[in-house]
């Protein structure tokens, strides 16, 4: 998997609802961490999905 958006080749758009609570918390994060200062939830939400994937197929 791709590790800079930028660079993919054939980009698909995936659209995903979630609570407002979930983005709120998001937004906490990007706002308060060194980690998460991109401030981009796009990026934070790819992470995620490719964590989640690597853990399941371990």
């Amino acid at each position: 998997m791709s590790k800079n958006p930028r660079l993919f080749v054939e980009p698909v758009r995936l659209i995903v609802n979630v609570e407002q609570e979930t983005v709120k918390r998001i937004d906490e994060l990007m706002e308060g961490r060194q980690h998460h200062r991109h401030r981009n939830r796009a990026e934070f939400v790819r992470q995620a999905i490719e964590r989640e994937l690597a853990r399941c197929q371990q």
